[in-house]
């Protein structure tokens, strides 16, 4: 492109073009070592640190908003950086093009009539209306118009860098699982696919950074509750004697049989793992660290910021979608105060009907994924009954749990896609004017979706299970059926901890194979093809130039970044809305995470065109849903540990019956005893009532005599746990 047309686009959008040198103050460069503590963690950076070299050599300057009327800044050109050729970047040689063309206002010139200066309509064609480069796209006058990639070699491993451009060292050193512990080199990143890209991969290795303590934390945590969990005193009791002369009612009343206690060991000794007095030090602990690690990263960004000269960045001379202006009505215009150029307008009384359908589908789909919640109850409730009557009726509530775990995640999983149809569809509907409020929309749509698909229930099982006024011989109201779901008598949290390792577990190895083995299809094919073609012409195979081999890859769009962001928020609300039913969730995602950053590195220097270098200022919006998860991770947890957990009971356990530290006759103290008989004045009596037993137990704090009700422990277990959650 003409330098001249570069200036002129840059002038347009009020690009930030360099004016002078930073030179370096050596003395001061070499300051910050004098530290003993920064000497250290120096050191201890060292083994992962990259080579200097991989540091993208273009010296910081000073830099201002272009103006054709700033004579300072013609001499500048031909000095700055050595020669006119040379005083835009690449990067900023491929923003400017797209810029050029996204803008361009292409007019239907005829001969027979006037043409106006300053057009910034398009004259109706097949109902479109639209500007620029996308005009000709929708009109088949071209396929596709992308940025080349720089020649990418087949290996690189063994070549020396000073042979190698931009992508094939971030290929050897970047894109490789060899290189899998080692820092990004974050100066070619942004080089070579600009700031906004660039923000994303900074992001993921900030927090993969931050992810090691928990995770070190996490693991001791669950070694010490493996390491105790025979040393417990209720679980002890549970399996020992005192559970196998322990009958428990009935989980329902007209088909379910009796049981005894032992047969929930299996299940206790899991629950101790996972809770435990450390696990509610670590789920303080990750309370804390959700909000550290959002305020760290506020500070990394703001450094960033500064480093990368986006401090006063802007996007509002953005273009207007397509989509935007082709529904514009021609006498629809207003004026852009920026620009002061009139633009297409749509009148809000013509959008607010959308965004009202985009509410009440939200409104839909939350109740569709409490429908599948309702489901998997149901499955629990029905298979329980088939399996305590079996050989497998000691582990049947670890067998129920996993299986409709599985069930929840595999429906997550297919309403996830049919969300990402809808939450397009709605968003389209919505008519945003800019690309940036549409990508907005269709972010807190996805969100919300996914919050409701992959957290519900999870959030029914800690907040809900188990909490209903029923018991025993009052199980259902009455005409509606024998229906009830409780929770075993070892707790709920067990069952939150299995759902939350499955689910998390399961999305994140399902959606990395998914992602691996849709990019290995594609070349696949391509090698069986120039194997074929290789074969066909007896040795002869023509090179492609660098054009076609990118036209083959795919186009990489705005949306297909926010799928990993979305990927990375809602595993960021796996771990830490619910630590303290899961301490192995931060390993887990440390893991799942170092994997996924060389996944998504390697996707995108060899399986996808290159991106259009966008420039940012920080990672938008989603800055926002991680300050709001870090929120609500304070309040879930503090509500796990009080309603969920056996902390707040074992507290009171100890105060009210003065035991010290002893938990001896804990397990007797949280079960209530109901008279067989009571069973015949409501007219459901159990089948296969042992002999000899004339009455049986069930988790709760009632009264051992008709009506039940509610007895003065529970009150003050109640109270306990209120006061735990405020304070």
């Amino acid at each position: 492109m003409p330098f001249e047309m570069l200036l002129s686009t840059a002038e347009h959008i009020r690009m930030r073009l360099p004016i002078e040198k930073i030179e370096e103050n050596k003395d001061n460069a070499l300051e910050p070592n004098k530290s003993c503590w920064n000497r250290f963690t120096t050191s201890l950076k060292r083994p992962f640190r990259l080579d200097l070299s991989l540091s993208k050599q273009d010296l910081d300057h000073y830099t201002a908003i272009y103006s054709s009327n700033n004579p300072n800044f013609e001499h500048l050109f031909a000095t700055l950086r050595g020669s006119q050729d040379l005083y835009f970047t690449p990067s900023e040689r491929i923003l400017l093009t797209y810029e050029l063309l996204a803008r361009a206002h292409p007019v239907d010139h005829d001969k027979d009539l006037p043409q106006e200066e300053n057009t910034t309509r398009v004259p109706p064609r097949n109902g479109q209306k639209r500007s620029g480069i996308g005009r000709l796209i929708t009109e088949k006058a071209y396929e596709s118009y992308f940025p080349l990639h720089e020649p990418l070699r087949d290996d690189v491993r063994h070549i020396d860098d000073d042979g190698l451009n931009d992508r094939e060292k971030l290929r050897k050193h970047w894109a490789t699982m060899r290189r899998c512990f080692k820092f990004q080199p974050l100066s070619l990143i942004r080089s070579y696919m600009g700031e906004k890209i660039a923000f994303y991969f900074v992001l993921t290795g900030f927090y993969n950074q931050m992810l090691i303590l928990p995770a070190l934390v996490g693991l001791i945590i669950f070694i010490y509750g493996a390491a105790s969990v025979f040393t417990d005193t209720p679980t002890s009791d549970i399996c020992g004697s005192y559970g196998q002369s322990t009958y428990m009612c009935p989980r329902c009343d007209l088909s379910c049989p009796f049981w005894k206690l032992s047969e929930s060991c299996v299940y206790s000794k899991i629950s101790y793992v996972f809770d435990n007095i450390a696990t509610v030090i670590f789920a303080i602990f990750m309370s804390l660290w959700a909000r550290l690690f959002v305020e760290f990263w506020k500070r990394r960004e703001a450094v960033l910021r500064y480093e990368w000269d986006s401090i006063d960045f802007v996007s509002i001379l953005e273009p207007i979608r397509p989509a935007y202006e082709s529904k514009a009505e021609p006498d629809d215009q207003r004026m852009n105060p920026v620009t002061e150029i009139n633009e297409p307008y749509i009148p809000a009384k013509k959008r607010i009907r959308w965004f009202i359908l985009s509410v009440l589908v939200v409104i839909v789909t939350v109740a569709i994924v409490c429908g599948t919640v309702f489901c998997t109850v149901v499955y629990r409730i029905q298979m329980d009954y088939l399996l305590k009557s079996t050989s497998v009726k000691t582990y049947s509530s670890i067998i129920i749990t996993v299986t409709s775990a599985v069930m929840n995640l595999i429906c997550s999983l297919i309403l996830s896609l049919l969300y990402r149809w809808v939450a397009r569809k709605l968003t389209h509907l919505e008519l945003h004017k800019y690309q940036s409020t549409y990508n907005n929309s269709f972010i807190i749509k996805m969100y919300l979706f996914q919050f409701a698909s992959f957290y519900a229930s999870l959030f029914y099982i800690a907040f809900f299970k188990g909490r209903s006024t029923e018991y025993p011989s009052n199980y259902g109201e009455p005409g509606t059926g024998d229906f009830t779901e409780q929770c075993d008598p070892a707790g709920c949290l067990v069952e939150l901890s299995i759902q939350l390792l499955i689910i998390m577990s399961g999305m994140q190895i399902i959606n990395n194979v998914w992602e691996f083995t849709s990019q290995m299809g594609p070349t696949c094919t391509r090698l069986f093809y120039r194997c074929t073609l290789f074969c066909f012409k007896w040795g002869k195979n023509d090179e492609e130039v660098q054009w076609e081999k990118d036209h083959k890859l795919k186009s990489f769009s705005s949306l297909g970044l926010i799928d990993e962001y979305l990927e990375l928020v809602i595993q960021f609300g796996f771990v830490t809305l619910f630590a303290v039913a899961f301490p192995l969730a931060p390993l887990f995602a440390l893991a799942n995470n170092i994997v996924e950053l060389r996944l998504d590195a390697w996707k995108l220097l060899t399986r996808y065109k290159r991106p259009v270098p966008f420039k940012a200022a920080d990672i938008g919006i989603w800055s926002d849903i991680f300050s709001g998860v870090s929120y609500l991770a304070v309040l879930t947890n503090a509500i796990v540990i009080a309603w969920t957990s056996e902390f707040i009971p074992k507290m009171a356990y100890r105060i009210l019956q003065s035991t010290g530290s002893s938990l001896s006759g804990y397990v007797d103290w949280t079960l209530t005893s109901i008279s067989i008989a009571d069973y015949n004045s409501t007219g459901r009596m159990p089948p296969d009532v042992p002999s000899g037993v004339t009455y049986c137990r069930y988790r709760d704090f009632r009264s051992s005599a008709a009506p039940y009700s509610e007895s003065l422990i529970y009150w003050n277990v109640l109270a306990a746990r209120l006061a735990f959650i405020i304070v």
